[in-house]
């Protein structure tokens, strides 16, 4: 493993500890050791992190722990034991990221709160990441994506636009857990870029309803930022994002400028809506949404994919053929950019995963390594960290540590 950065990995020589279960800290931490940093993630013996039996699997390790666990080291450890206390603050020590994701209070009772691994090593970056902030009613409550996604009002985005509609739905998929990740990421880095100045580390809190509420804001809370009684309401620019369905295939648009107005109304017949004063303006267009749609829908519904898209791009109308999870990797354009990668992992056999997003240098990277298995870098690390062979050898024989 190289120690240099390069341009193409960035935190080549930095360590990460993660001592986190499911998404949040994990998926933050793999985006890391893409850039170069190595990965120590720091499990309990009994289960390990419980994103491992989450869905589609193979030899008892899921797909999901697997897509946010690329690349890392297992040590599986009981933080009951003094070793297991011990071993961590050695961890923190050598880190210059740490990442946990457990509940207010969890860290500082196990005997690795800030203030300790901070002690140990002043120019720790140590993230703590909680479902609801450390202050507050629901400060010490359980959090998960949907539960985010309530409160923050993500389910009240989805559903109510038009009559018949639910009040609420969800976003179907992680969302929360994701949006907190890219956060921690960006924190941590910052943070590296402060302590290049200061020479200090620092702690850092960071709340999955905080980050979401920030992260939906800018478009989903437009017409709750302005508050003077003069401000013209607008619904927000994600209503007018629509599927139109074709007799063959569907494709995701918006009409944004008159001139894409104009070419959609040729395209389906309807020049007549010209003359219309409620849709000569996007505004106007934007206030009378559910009756243009109406038409719209109605006006491809006969006609073929491949008309409808050739007519968009001559008119350079934003859309895009709409993919689904059986078809996006086979799309002529993700496979242009690179998006994904087929390698084969000894215990999960054949598999595909995204490659990093972040062209550094403009050159692609990749990340097809394997995701370890549940203590399967133990006795190694221990060994790295300075504990006897024997030590080691009693720990797992009591079970205070798994060595896979």
């Amino acid at each position: 493993m190289s120690t240099t950065p390069t341009a193409e990995k960035p935190l080549a020589g930095l360590k990460v500890v993660e001592m986190s279960t499911m998404i949040t800290c994990a998926l933050a931490a793999m985006m890391l050791r893409a850039q170069g940093a190595e990965v120590v993630k720091v499990e309990p013996v009994l289960m390990g992190d419980p994103m491992r039996y989450v869905g589609s699997q193979k030899n008892g390790q899921s797909a999901l722990f697997h897509n946010c666990n690329r690349g890392k080291r297992s040590l599986a450890i009981d933080l009951k034991h003094e070793n297991g206390v011990e071993a961590v603050k050695r961890l923190a020590g050598e880190a210059d990221i740490m990442l946990n994701n457990y509940r207010p209070g969890v860290m500082d009772a196990i005997g690795v709160g800030a203030d300790v691994v901070r002690g140990v090593n002043p120019r720790l970056v140590n993230i703590s990441v909680t479902g609801f902030g450390t202050i507050g009613p629901m400060a010490s409550r359980p959090a998960y994506d949907h539960v985010i996604q309530g409160i923050s009002g993500l389910t009240g985005m989805q559903g109510g636009d038009y009559e018949g509609d639910a009040d609420y739905d969800f976003i179907k998929m992680l969302i929360c857990d994701k949006v907190t990740a890219y956060t921690v990421a960006q924190a941590a880095t910052a943070a590296l870029v402060a302590r290049a100045s200061t020479g200090e580390g620092q702690h850092i809190d960071i709340s999955m309803l905080h980050a979401c509420l920030a992260f939906m804001w800018p478009d989903g809370m437009m017409s709750h930022t302005l508050h003077d009684d003069d401000v013209i309401d607008m619904p927000p620019m994600s209503e007018s994002y629509q599927v139109l369905n074709t007799k063959d295939g569907s494709i995701a648009c918006t009409a944004l400028s008159d001139a894409h107005w104009d070419a959609i109304l040729k395209l389906i017949q309807r020049e007549d809506l010209k003359d219309d004063e409620r849709f000569a303006t996007l505004p106007g267009r934007m206030m009378h949404l559910p009756h243009i749609m109406k038409v719209l829908k109605a006006g491809v519904a006969e006609l073929s994919f491949a008309e409808v898209m050739s007519a968009f791009e001559a008119a350079d109308i934003p859309s895009a053929p709409c993919e689904n999870r059986h078809t996006v990797s086979h799309n002529e354009q993700v496979q242009a950019i690179g998006a994904l990668e087929t390698y084969v992992t000894e215990n999960m056999g054949k598999l595909t995963a995204p490659t990093p997003p972040v062209l550094f240098g403009g050159s692609a990277t990749s990340l097809a390594e394997a995701s370890p298995g549940h203590g399967q870098h133990s006795r190694a690390i221990m060994a790295e960290l300075g504990f006897a062979a024997d030590t080691v050898e009693e720990m797992a024989q009591k079970g205070a540590l798994l060595c896979a």
